[in-house]
C-alpha cells in the first residue's frame, strides 16, 4: 500500500468522522435550543445553506456527499503538501468537536430548560423562553 492511498483513507475516515459529529452536535443543539439558527451553531456555509433550504436531514446527506466528494479529489489528485493540510484541517476540527460537544453537555446539564439567563450571558439569540 503506497502513501497515498493510505493518506486518502485517512482524510475520508476523518471526513465521515466529522460530519458524524457535526450531525450530532447540531441535532443536540437543536433539540435543547429549537429556535437557535444554524448560522450560530456551525460555520460551514455549505452546511448552514443546504440545512436553511432543505432541513436538516436532506441537508446533512446532500451535504456530505458534497463535502466527501472534494475530499476525496484533494486527497487523491493534489499535491500531497495540499493532501497534508487538509488532513491537519481535519485533525483540528476533531479537537474543535470535542471541545465544543463537552461545553453544550455541560450547558445544557446546568441550564436543562434551554434558557441562559442573559445576566450571564447577555442576550442569546434562539434563547428559550423562560421557564419553558
Amino acid at each position: 500500500m503506497d502513501i497515498r492511498l493510505i493518506l486518502v483513507i485517512v482524510i475520508m475516515s476523518l471526513s465521515i468522522a466529522d460530519l458524524v459529529l457535526t450531525a450530532y452536535y447540531i441535532d443536540t443543539y437543536k433539540k435543547w435550543q429549537p429556535n437557535k439558527p444554524f448560522k450560530l451553531m456551525e460555520l460551514n456555509p455549505l452546511l448552514v445553506f443546504l440545512w436553511n433550504r432543505m432541513g436538516f436531514i436532506i441537508g446533512i446527506i446532500v451535504g456530505s456527499v458534497v463535502i466527501l466528494s472534494l475530499n476525496f479529489l484533494v486527497s487523491k489528485y493534489s499535491h500531497w503538501v495540499i493532501a497534508l493540510i487538509l488532513l491537519g484541517f481535519l485533525i483540528y476540527a476533531m479537537i474543535t468537536h470535542i471541545h465544543n460537544i463537552t461545553l453544550l453537555q455541560k450547558l445544557m446539564e446546568q441550564y436543562p430548560s434551554g434558557y441562559l439567563p442573559p445576566q450571564i450571558f447577555e442576550e442569546v439569540i434562539g434563547n428559550n423562553l423562560k421557564g419553558g
